[in-house]
């Protein structure tokens, strides 16, 4: 398969760029290549155009490097004179095993090699292909790839932090295969990333009207940030391994209040503490039973949908946040606590179980078993075509039925979800008048218990890796939005009842385009582009941006946004916020804004 020849590809770009005269940040973007290769055509529909790149630019510089000979050289003599000494040394008395290899005879692994201790990974997880994470990513700006977004952080997903993985059935009779000691990690691996940036934003709202002066926006303000993610991966066991993940984001600590009377005095007294900004964002083991069945347990992420852009409905169902970052939208979400259980069934066909709790918010560890979140998936693959069939059941929540496919030939590639579900928890505001005074206002809401409502997506996207050039476009319909109310009046109505307020957005019919250029005029330059629209209110969002890479861990960008719409509309409330200094005050119209970002030390570890 595709992917897992992807870690075979990477292990000889970064030996090049080692022993190799060729500038090791030409090996680099070589290798980010060929990761976005293997994220855009996780089933290889690209043929053969990553692997012509791989033979022509690195193999081939490679083999005639004469570091590259000279290392060769001294590997064989070493190893001749390692075989002399253990000739003429004395046999041991004990029947240990001259090699680790000779002490049990370790299952082999279907296909491919983990790009870190390929043989741990496999008889832990099956085999497997590790992809790395893509490294530092621009900011802002549209998706360099169908998974992610120009300006989101890399390492933030499970596959990047750990690993993509391709779990295929185990060979030979079926029975457990002994397994080695030496397939275990003898020391916790320690990884993340850190981001760091300093941007100046001004904006002008209203922008079109004719009022705003350019050298005098309504408001210019600062916006410094700096993000860590740290992973430790530990393996003590050959079958067994824990991932663990903690994020942090400036600023690092966050103070809270209380307020409780006291005995003396009517006036309350103000109690305070700080507790720092670190999360755990992922905790979980990894294990399997006899290399046929593979489970992962602990607080996780799920993604069992196919979605590549900015619209993820399945998904949405077992993820804690469903925001998802315009400019990254193949960063990670944060999962409940879950088992999720995996049977390969033959090489492309497998079948998934998901339990999933709701993460408790009164503190509280007990579950009612009526709110948990059962999923099964049937995975079934021919050729370049994926097809699956997955279905959702909570006796406290809604349940779903859904369909899932991808398929491509090329460059060019298809995705889509349809889901069916039986009634919805949201309610349907059915009509809103404002009264004289404001904000008050009267509506009234309908909930539909037993209706069947359907909602899907579906998109495609194109890669030309010779131009570095990626496009995607993408259609989201919603079966469950709001037709009777604006925008504007449905955030009223939710604000005041926060009980109510959606999961999803509000409108009915969606579109994204995402377009990027690498090394766009020169190698350092990239552009990139977005735009978002409801296309059922006529509002929407633009972003283009453009970035140059100073050197290795410093990039600066210039960056704009519009918004476009009547008052009131969904992208016009979504738009540029005005900083009043006393409050993040959003846009009623149409809005513009600027961003000037300097980027440092993005760098995964």
């Amino acid at each position: 398969m595709r992917r897992q020849g992807t870690a075979l590809h990477l292990s000889v770009l970064r030996t090049s760029a080692k022993m190799d005269s060729t500038p090791r940040r030409e090996a680099r973007k070589e290798i980010g290549s060929v990761r976005k290769d293997a994220q855009l055509d996780p089933h290889g529909a690209l043929g053969e155009t990553a692997q012509d790149r791989i033979r022509t630019r690195v193999f081939q510089p490679l083999f005639l490097s004469p570091r590259f000979t000279a290392a060769i050289a001294a590997f064989f003599l070493a190893s001749a004179a390692l075989a002399a000494q253990t000739a003429t040394a004395p046999a041991a008395s004990s029947p240990t095993a001259s090699s680790p290899t000779a002490a049990a005879p370790a299952a082999a692994p279907a296909s491919g090699a983990a790009a870190s201790s390929p043989a741990a990974d496999n008889s832990l997880f099956g085999s497997e292909t590790i992809v790395p994470s893509s490294g530092a990513a621009a900011t802002g700006g549209a998706a360099q790839t169908p998974n992610a977004a120009a300006g989101g952080s890399a390492g933030s997903d499970d596959n990047s932090l750990f690993g993509s993985e391709s779990v295929s059935p185990s060979q030979g009779s079926g029975s457990a295969a002994p397994q080695n000691e030496f397939l275990k990690y003898d020391q916790v691996k320690v990884g993340g990333q850190i981001k760091g940036s300093f941007g100046w934003n001004p904006v002008w709202s209203p922008a079109w009207d004719g009022s705003a002066k350019l050298f005098s926006p309504n408001s210019a303000y600062i916006t410094p940030d700096l993000e860590g993610r740290f992973t430790l991966t530990a393996k003590p066991l050959t079958d067994f391994g824990v991932n663990t993940e903690f994020r942090t984001q400036w600023p690092m600590t966050t103070t809270y209040s209380v307020y409780a009377p006291t005995q003396a005095s009517s006036s309350p007294t103000q109690n305070s503490w700080t507790v720092p900004n670190i999360t755990v964002f992922a905790f979980y083991s990894k294990f399997n039973w006899q290399n046929k069945v593979y489970f992962s347990f602990g607080k996780q992420p799920l993604s069992w949908g196919v979605s590549k852009g900015a619209f993820q409905p399945a998904d949405d169902i077992f993820a804690v946040t469903t925001a998802i970052d315009l400019t990254n939208t193949s960063d990670e979400r944060e999962g409940p606590i879950s088992l999720k259980m995996t049977v390969p069934m033959t090489e492309t066909n497998n079948f998934y179980f998901l339990a999933g709790m709701p993460t408790p918010t009164d503190g509280s560890t007990a579950i009612d078993p009526k709110d948990l979140r059962l999923g099964v998936k049937g995975e079934f693959g021919g050729g370049n075509t994926e097809m699956a069939a997955a279905a959702y059941y909570s006796y406290n929540d809604h349940p779903r039925a859904l369909l899932m496919g991808t398929t491509g030939n090329g460059d060019l590639n298809f995705f889509g979800e349809a889901i069916l579900k039986y009634g919805s928890e949201r309610r349907f505001i059915t009509s809103y008048s404002s009264l004289p005074v404001s904000p008050f206002y009267s509506a009234t809401t309908a909930t539909y218990d037993s209706t069947l409502f359907f909602s899907g997506t579906a998109g495609g996207y194109y890669m030309n890796a010779d131009n570095h050039i990626t496009v995607l476009a993408q259609y989201y319909y919603n079966g469950e939005g709001q037709t009777k109310v604006s925008a504007q009046e449905a955030y009223s109505y939710y604000i005041a009842d926060p009980s109510a307020i959606d999961r999803i957005r509000l409108g009915t019919h969606y579109g994204f385009l995402s377009f990027s250029w690498g090394q766009f005029l020169q190698e350092d330059l990239t552009a990139n582009v977005y735009a978002i629209s409801n296309l059922s209110d006529g509002s929407g969002m633009v972003s283009p941006s453009l970035q140059w890479q100073m050197f290795d861990y410093m990039a600066v960008s210039i960056g704009a946004t519009f918004t476009f719409g009547a008052p009131g509309t969904e992208f016009i409330m979504y738009g540029p916020v005005v900083n009043s200094y006393s409050g993040m005050v959003f846009s009623t119209k149409p809005a513009a804004a600027l961003n000037f970002t300097l980027t440092m030390s993005t760098e995964a570890f």
